[in-house]
């Protein structure tokens, strides 16, 4: 067979492949309106015992327009869904994938339940759709076990059903839907949800959904929350009130003078934007569903996300300031770069480089008249814990400019903290002297002989203590971090934070504040935030914030006017 003849026989089957995939776009496109007309067609049992189709409320609405509109625009629909109890999430996406699998041929689907007895429950919602279809829509069935449902050729698609905690979850298998349960409650969560991810491909016509109610903070569902909150993935997120449900209403009935709203219930009502009949019913929920406590309400009838997360730990940053502090912070995107010291001019100081890999985000230049704060966190420079520097302009209170590396070993974080300093008119620098910060300490204090300019910065702080053996003070260099002292200065960092005496620019600054919480059962903070496609948690941020703070109100305070003249004897 000559090589002409071969060429025009591949090309021609390259035609048909397009064309068949082009057919079959417009088919699966096209019969989107049909899915909402299927769907509500589908028989369920409603909370009267009655079986009855299943007729949309306002919460299956908001979720099944989305997955409608990722499938016309024909983008893979991938969501999470914080959502309060009895909404009928769960109904609404096991109707989706079983019209999904029934209306087209070789689609798998897979639903991940967090136990068995809901796994149970999930599939008898199968069984009972396929039951109650009239013939012109029914399949034959090959098999219907007690977890999977699965047409006979040429059909071929199938519906299983299986937990969380099974080992060989997804493991070899490619699913075009899934509906993973609960996730929040998912014993094995990280495991499970790497394997429903790997068997999920990244065309257009497939579909994973994630969705929980809320169970504390620190968990894969609250970090996935998260960083889809911030837009930090794919994932759309998707809220869902209890607000959103007419039944959720109590009217009032006569009561007691002693039995009105309290200050709180309605500071409450306020902040989520209640009616007098949805505060009642919030009210009485809490007091005869909840135990009484305004935690496990948050958990399970949130009427704003941010709530839904405080039952194990709290906060310990004022969450609303923050979230202003992120709004503004993608007006004042910093200028990136590097200090470099001129070797023809080394009277002038150090000056900034423009630079994207620099590891500086500047966003004010020092101003002649100013003077500044430093607060230093050392980390080791091998690619774990970060080294931060905070800079503050001790009149107003603002974030100038942020230092962070983990690629910088501590003796020359040094360096880069001497010039820092210098640069912002030799601002009061406070170096943390825990572990690593020693060796920086150490670097800024007396130099270093590879730098001939750096002598010694004249401006470090040395903390003041009470001797125990002498009647005496002592000074320490460096800022020592204790765990009474951690409290402290963190109580007043957000003190300050709550007046408004700091405003924060830097956004990983504000996402770790954010994900700081105080666990009171085991009276430790910990941190919530991680990074995208790190595995470790950081307060780096936050741990030189709050000591910039501490330099920023010192009694000590900055010992050099701002702008001194620089002689070369200074270098």
């Amino acid at each position: 067979m000559s090589l002409n003849t071969l060429t025009k026989r591949a090309e021609k089957l390259a035609d048909r492949i397009h064309r068949a995939g082009q057919a079959y776009k417009h088919g699966l496109s096209g019969a989107n309106p049909n899915l909402q007309s299927f769907v509500e067609n589908l028989q369920i049992i409603d909370k009267h015992g009655a079986l009855v189709s299943l007729i949309m409320n306002r919460s299956q609405e908001v979720i099944f327009e989305k997955i409608l509109e990722a499938r016309e625009k024909q983008v893979p629909g991938r969501f999470i869904c914080l959502k309060a109890r009895q909404l009928g999430v769960s109904t609404l996406i096991e109707a989706v994938i079983f019209a999904l699998i029934t209306l087209y041929p070789r689609r798998f689907g897979l639903v991940a339940a967090h136990h068995l007895s809901g796994a149970r429950s999930i599939f008898a919602m199968t069984q009972r759709f396929y039951a109650n279809l009239t013939d012109e829509n029914k399949p034959v069935l090959s098999r219907n076990s007690v977890s999977r449902l699965e047409y006979a050729a040429p059909h071929y698609s199938s519906l299983q059903v299986d937990t969380a905690a099974n080992p060989t979850l997804a493991r070899g298998a490619t699913f075009h839907y899934a509906h993973a349960s609960e996730v929040a409650f998912w014993d094995q969560a990280e495991t499970s949800a790497l394997a429903i991810n790997q068997a999920t491909p990244q065309n257009w016509d497939t579909l994973l959904f994630w969705e929980s109610t809320a169970n504390g903070m620190n968990n894969l569902f609250h970090r996935m929350w998260i960083a889809a909150e911030r837009g930090e993935t794919s994932i759309a997120p998707i809220f869902l009130s209890w607000k959103q449900f007419p039944s959720y209403s109590l009217p009032p009935g006569p009561r007691a003078k002693d039995s009105e709203p309290t200050e709180k219930e309605v500071e409450y009502g306020k902040l989520a934007g209640l009616d007098s009949d949805q505060l009642n019913w919030a009210i009485s929920t809490r007091k005869n569903q909840c135990q009484d406590s305004w935690d496990k309400f948050h958990q399970e009838y949130p009427a704003v996300a941010s709530l839904a997360f405080a039952f194990t730990s709290t906060p310990w940053f004022n969450q609303a300031i923050l979230m202003e502090f992120i709004e503004s912070s993608s007006k004042a995107p910093p200028t990136r770069g590097r200090l470099e010291w001129p070797d023809a001019d080394r009277a002038r100081g150090p000056i900034f480089v423009e630079s994207e890999q620099g590891a500086i985000s500047l966003w004010s230049t020092p101003e002649a008249s100013a003077t500044y704060s430093l607060g230093m966190d050392v980390g080791e420079g091998v690619g774990a814990d970060y080294t931060v520097i905070q800079v503050i302009n001790d009149t107003t209170g603002a974030l100038v400019a942020t230092y962070r590396s983990n690629r910088v070993r501590p003796e020359i974080a040094g360096v880069d903290a001497y010039m820092l300093a210098v640069f912002y008119n030799y601002g009061l620098l406070g170096i943390e002297r825990n572990g690593p910060g020693l060796a920086t300490l150490v670097a800024c204090e007396r130099g270093l002989g590879a730098y001939p300019w750096m002598t010694g910065y004249p401006n470090l702080y040395y903390q003041t203590r009470l001797d125990k053996k002498l009647p005496d003070e002592t000074e320490r260099l460096g800022w020592l971090t204790t765990r009474p002292v951690k409290e402290a200065m963190l109580s007043r960092l957000a003190e300050a934070i709550d007046r408004r005496d700091i405003t924060v620019c830097d956004r990983i600054s504000l996402l770790e504040l954010q994900g700081l919480v105080w666990d009171a059962e085991n009276r430790c903070f910990r941190q919530n935030y991680k990074r995208p496609g790190e595995k470790l948690t950081h307060d780096d941020s936050v741990i030189a914030l709050a000591i910039a703070n501490e330099m920023r109100r010192s009694a000590m305070g900055n010992r050099f006017l701002a702008g001194r003249p620089r002689t070369s004897g200074d270098f």
